[in-house]
């Protein structure tokens, strides 16, 4: 699948952002693979335009990289600090697909490890003087947000809602990557005899747990990916197995979790997007060209609504 060519639309109930007397107090972050990128040019454009500010946000709800761009946020970097991060970053050198982890994939039944999030976050943490160990307590304590990560244990096929409230003395880092535990692409991890996979499996889109754990839903900004799927994101023989693998799991969570189950809130964002490949997830990673496009979608759709 070549990005250049790759038809990414944004939709969204926005007709037109105006002062109200609504006050966004809640995010909600789908999972979505590398399309977190027009998230976060979502997000800083509307609230760059007075949609939301972070000084309401009392938490934030993600799954998958919904709960990467959470942290992104929680930690109330200026945005011109978190696009030199996201887009300059040689992100290659963090997300490494190399010829040596396909072949221990099999072994440790998947590609990339734990310290995938150590590297991701360290930066950032280290810049507000934060541990890279700092617990889900801690961190409320820090940013005085409500951090809610989905992920499932697949012992059990529960949804575990992660917070400093249920697991207080979880790491942040352990939270956010059991909730991108994708089969095959992330090993999968074991704590508390619970093994650990996507929240996408079960809550790609938690608005729903965000009402229910008593959001009004006037007071909640969504944010959700909703895929297309068309000829480029069908199984062909350039396919590999591990395209052949993850182009199923993608198209169960978006065909059959990927939805808001009828909940009324008060704005709400949808990015249309095909599956990615392997080699299309390392292509974003490697290219800063790449993410500003998907950067750059988030913040042109928004351009034309507000103009």
């Amino acid at each position: 699948m070549d990005l250049k060519n790759e038809n990414i639309e944004t939709t969204t109930n926005i007709e037109n952002i105006t002062p109200t007397e609504n006050i966004i107090k809640h995010l909600v972050l789908s999972g979505g693979g590398v399309v977190g990128f027009s998230f976060y040019g979502l997000l800083r454009e509307t609230n760059k335009r007075g949609l939301w500010d972070i000084s309401n946000i009392e938490t934030i709800y993600g799954t998958s990289v919904g709960s990467i761009i959470s942290v992104f946020i929680a930690l109330h970097y200026e945005w011109d600090t978190l696009d030199d991060f996201i887009i300059k970053r040689p992100w290659q050198n963090v997300y490494k697909l190399s010829i040596d982890s396909f072949l221990y994939a099999f072994h440790n039944k998947g590609i990339l490890d734990k310290k995938i999030m150590e590297h991701t976050f360290s930066p950032l943490f280290k810049g507000k003087d934060i541990d890279i160990n700092v617990t889900m307590k801690e961190f409320y304590e820090i940013t005085k947000i409500e951090m809610h990560i989905m992920t499932v244990d697949i012992n059990t096929y529960d949804l575990v809602d992660i917070s400093y409230k249920t697991h207080p003395d979880w790491f942040v880092i352990d939270a956010v990557y059991c909730s991108c535990c994708l089969p095959i692409l992330f090993q999968p991890i074991i704590k508390d005899n619970m093994c650990f996979c996507d929240g996408g499996f079960m809550a790609n889109y938690p608005v729903k747990q965000c009402i229910e754990n008593g959001a009004k839903p006037n007071e909640i900004f969504g944010m959700c990916r909703s895929s297309i799927f068309d000829s480029s994101s069908n199984i062909n023989d350039k396919s590999t197995l591990f395209d052949y693998i993850l182009n199923i799991l993608y198209k169960t969570i978006s065909k059959i979790l990927n939805k808001n189950e009828g909940q009324q809130i008060y704005k709400e964002a949808i990015v249309n997007c095909p599956p990615l490949s392997i080699y299309d997830i390392y292509e974003t990673a490697s290219s800063m060209e790449k993410r500003l496009e998907l950067i750059q979608k988030g913040s042109e759709y928004l351009d034309k609504i507000i103009s």
